[in-house]
């Protein structure tokens, strides 16, 4: 009889023990998808404040693109003739974008497009999304200084 006392309860500990690493693992699955955040994924410059010319005289062939993992807290993308990535960090709808962005090397025939990007980009400190989503302003202090548009 002690022989199946014993076995009821080794039994019992396994299957709650079991229980409860598997609840851990599913918060810690649920917590990992929700440090998602709207600003994930991948977007094109449509505006860009103060630049000399209109974006599609800019940016002739191509728009500059950024893609944003705040997971991985990194960003990457084509800077409309070269392409990026960095680190950056982003909380709640604050955003620090690392100074040293490492860049291919590519000669475009026009740069200025590429610098105006590269050097607005580095001055943003937080983001809003709006239009259910489609749309990513970059803002530096309480002004939008780009853009984009989710691809």
């Amino acid at each position: 009889m002690k022989k199946y006392l014993f076995l009821t309860l080794l039994f019992s500990v396994i299957v709650f023990t079991s229980c409860h690493t598997n609840k851990t693992a599913v918060t810690n699955a649920t917590t990992n998808t929700m440090k998602a955040n709207l600003i994930d994924g991948t977007w094109e410059v449509n505006y860009i404040l103060n630049t000399p010319k209109p974006i599609g005289e800019l940016f002739p062939n191509v728009k500059p693109t950024i893609t944003f993992d705040s997971y991985k807290n990194a960003i990457f993308g084509m800077s409309g003739c070269n392409n990026f990535n960095g680190k950056c960090t982003i909380e709640a709808n604050s955003i620090k974008i690392e100074s040293a962005i490492a860049l291919t090397r590519k000669m475009c025939p026009n740069m200025s497009g590429e610098q105006a990007f590269l050097e607005t980009l580095k001055k943003v400190n937080s983001y809003s999304v709006s239009n259910q989503g489609k749309t990513l302003n970059l803002i530096m202090g309480d002004i939008a200084v780009m853009r984009l548009e989710r691809k």
